[in-house]
């Protein structure tokens, strides 16, 4: 593919989609790498950042996983909304199916975070980041305050926390949900439409998804077979404080947070 015009539909659109193109895993992985490393060269935010590696590989769902009938929208590993003393951060996230296997049944659910949080008016960027942090706090978010489950976001962002808390034991992670209608209707009382602005995306054998997980929510509709989506999850490992304000700082860009 051309390399120039992967990276611009992916910093343009935050995500490609590529169909039939690499034949097996490591060839996907060689066209997957080369797109994020020409679009962090264009990115502005990715300009700041240090140089790109893999901080994630695996094969999904594993064998002997609950597999539910969808899975609801997030960005891998998740933010940082509250300064860790290190932590993973994902950039670009590459799935692939391979080209042996038999076409899917399941869609994947592309979200582009402009497109859905620019629907409303937010809060402006000091007070949102103190709603983020006061999330948080109360036990809301993730451990060292790192928060990867949108409808999270979304509910932090409105100063509520109707979800389940997380602090609770006998609490799983991605389990907010029992089924898309709800989790639509979540963001519906929020204000927000996701019929309007998500993309359903049918991987079939041989097809390569590319997506800037810091500009995309993505999900799941249907059923996987064990084993049957490969994923690739390329960033930047133990960033300080100061880089986990900027990555951030991309997410709170989609809100529409202006500096006051």
């Amino acid at each position: 593919m051309d390399l120039s015009a992967g990276a611009a539909e992916l910093v343009e659109r935050g995500f490609v989609y590529l169909q039939g193109a690499p034949p097996d895993k490591r060839a996907a992985w060689v066209v997957a790498r080369e797109v994020f490393d020409a679009a962090a060269q264009v990115e502005r935010s990715a300009l700041e950042m240090p140089r790109l590696e893999i901080v994630g590989e695996f094969t999904i769902p594993p064998v002997g996983a609950i597999r539910r009938e969808f899975q609801i929208l997030h960005i891998d590993f998740g933010v940082p909304i509250d300064g860790c003393e290190v932590v993973d951060v994902v950039r670009f996230t590459a799935l692939y199916v391979d080209s042996r296997q038999a076409p899917t049944t399941a869609f994947t659910r592309v979200v582009p975070l402009h497109a859905l949080l620019g629907q409303r008016r937010w809060p402006a960027r000091r007070a949102l980041v103190a709603k983020l942090r006061s999330y948080g706090a109360t036990g809301q978010a993730g451990p060292g305050h790192v928060e990867g489950i949108l409808a999270r976001l979304v509910e932090a962002a409105d100063g509520c926390s109707a979800l389940p808390s997380t602090a609770d034991p006998a609490f799983l992670c991605g389990m907010e949900f029992g089924s898309v209608e709800a989790e639509q209707a979540h963001f519906a009382r929020h204000g927000l439409s996701l019929d309007s602005v998500e993309r359903r995306i049918a991987l079939g054998p041989g097809d390569l998804l590319l997506f800037d997980n810091l500009a995309v929510a993505h999900g799941r509709v249907g059923k996987r077979r064990h084993e049957e989506l490969h994923q690739l999850c390329v960033g930047y490992r133990g960033l300080d404080a100061g880089r986990q304000r900027a990555a951030l700082d991309s997410v709170l860009d989609a809100f529409g947070a202006a500096d006051a």
